[in-house]
């Protein structure tokens, strides 16, 4: 066990990811260990713990006093409860709120651990067991073991507190989570959070990291990065529910997995089609609409999960989509700064999505249905020529005036105009005037969507114009029973079923419906003018 040759074999992201366990023991337990983490750096990583620089026999014996002691810190804390008969267990650090979200991720493991180690320590600062220099401390040794401070799936603050209530649980009905306190080495408890502190230091917590490296994200922080399946799917076939599995048959024999790069990079493209993504055939025939769900429900269908994407897939996505500029940016920051609603703004993703939309339609005039602090009407006027215009409504008059300070202080204040108040009598009144626009978003109230739509019909598009409707797949992601469930689900009903009109409904973050009036009716409309 304590063999360092056997490191040499391994992934360097598995070595990464695995130092988060020796970093837990070494925060609560044994502060030598954590000063020789820190002047051994992220070297171990590199030269996984030494075996890739056998000549520099200083170094390989730190590692092995860095091994030797996590080691017997460990034993030392399970020796003598092995059953958990109590649970001051200070090699649980780390593990308190990760099991909650580590599988759903798509995290390694380690990386799961740092998160919850960093927010952990936060905790303890927040609580006053540690002084701000020592959780900086321990954030930093973290962060330069490249491992994960914060990931994206933790602003899912309803995961995090169930996820609590289930470990405290588990934990006989204490959450005794193990901490830092007093000095770095020494371990103390937290028993009591409530959900209102859960929630503010976890946004707190947020904004700490993304002033870390990487904005507090690890390095091949996801089992996919480091050439593992992903979390909760080992055993599991591609194109498989654990139920199928289980009911066996000639459907469940084991279809070819993908393969490696070493593997496949000598394959020709139709070589490798045949061998490694033959799997994919299943999900593809679904995609092209064999088992597409028929129009008329009265009710949408069961869907048992409260969001649409895949963190790991949003992070990507993300990532590797234009950031947003500084005066969008600042949206998000007032908005968080001022604890509003969060998900009510379209976010970095999408709202990149809106303002290439306008660029690429050439449109000069929007009309944004649901300002909420302006992120999405921001992103239109961005991608507006110098002429352009945005029109966008509010009901919300507290809310209407922050949207309307962050306009002003925008680089693209003249292209926006604030409208308070009743988003129907606006948009009606707009008809009575014969204002037209290249582009409307229905993003307020979901139970007025029909409405909405139906007057954006009536005239207010130009020719050629078209309706954008967010949230639309919120039919599904809303709790079954709930009202505007059902209304955004009868407003996708009447969408689909209007032949004036031909839509595609994407699966963009929860749902963006682009509707576009058909040749046949502008025909019609000029022929009543």
């Amino acid at each position: 066990l304590t063999d360092r040759a056997f490191f040499k074999t391994l992934h360097e992201g598995w070595v990464r990811h695995g130092i988060a366990e020796i970093i837990k023991m070494a925060v609560v337990k044994d502060m030598s260990l954590f000063e020789l983490l820190e002047k051994a750096g992220p070297k171990l990583i590199r030269t996984k713990f030494g075996t890739e620089n056998p000549e520099d026999s200083e170094y390989g014996s730190m590692c092995d006093v860095i091994i030797g002691k996590a080691m017997e810190g460990y034993v030392r804390a399970e020796y003598g409860n092995l059953w958990e008969t109590h649970q001051c267990r200070p090699h649980a650090y780390g593990h308190t709120w990760s099991p909650g979200y580590e599988i759903p991720s798509g995290m390694l493991h380690g990386h799961a651990v740092g998160t919850c180690m960093g927010y952990g320590a936060y905790l303890a600062y927040d609580q006053g067991f540690i002084t701000e220099e020592k959780f900086h401390r321990i954030m930093k040794l973290i962060s330069d073991m490249e491992l994960t401070l914060y990931h994206p799936i933790m602003d899912n603050h309803d995961q995090i507190w169930a996820a609590q209530k289930k470990v405290t649980e588990k934990r006989g009905g204490n959450l005794c989570a193990p901490v830092p306190r007093g000095e770095i080495g020494l371990c103390g408890y937290i028993n009591d959070v409530d959900e209102k502190r859960l929630r503010r230091t976890l946004d707190e917590y947020k904004q700490i990291c993304k002033k870390y490296p990487r904005a507090g994200l690890g390095v091949d922080m996801h089992c996919v990065d480091v050439g593992l399946e992903p979390a909760g799917t080992v055993g599991m076939r591609e194109t498989e529910s654990l139920e199928q599995q289980q009911q066996g048959g000639e459907d469940s024999k084991a279809t070819v997995g993908q393969k490696g790069g070493e593997q496949t990079k000598d394959l020709s493209y139709n070589e490798w089609i045949k061998t490694c993504q033959e799997s994919r055939t299943h999900a593809h025939n679904e995609r092209l609409g064999g088992k597409a769900i028929e129009l008329g429900a009265e009710k949408p269908p069961a869907f048992n999960k409260d969001t649409l994407f895949h963190p790991t897939v949003e992070a990507y996505a993300t990532a590797h989509t234009t950031k947003a500029s500084k005066d969008v940016a600042r949206i998000s920051e007032v908005t968080k700064e001022k604890k509003m609603f969060a998900p009510c703004m379209v976010g970095q993703l999408e709202g990149q999505f809106l303002k290439m939309m306008v660029q690429m339609q050439r449109a000069n005039t929007v009309l944004d249905i649901g300002t909420f602090t302006g992120y999405s009407a921001l992103s239109f006027a961005e991608g507006l020529g110098k002429d352009g215009k945005v029109v966008t409504i509010e009901n919300d008059a507290k809310i209407a005036e922050t949207a309307d300070g962050l306009f002003k202080a925008s680089s693209v204040a003249d292209k926006i105009e604030l409208l308070v108040g009743d988003a129907v009598q606006h948009m009606q009144k707009l008809l009575q005037q014969g204002k037209k626009f290249d582009l409307i978003f229905l993003d307020a109230d979901k139970a007025n969507y029909v409405k909405y739509y139906e007057i954006a019909m009536q005239g207010l598009l130009n020719k050629d114009g078209f309706i954008m409707a967010d949230n639309s797949l919120c039919a599904l992601v809303y709790r079954e029973g709930d009202a505007r469930r059902d209304r955004l689900h009868e407003f996708n009903e009447l969408v689909s079923k209007d032949p004036r009109v031909e839509q595609v409904c994407l699966t963009l973050r929860e749902g963006v419906t682009i509707i576009r009036p058909t040749p046949e009716f502008w025909a019609s409309t000029a022929n009543k003018q």
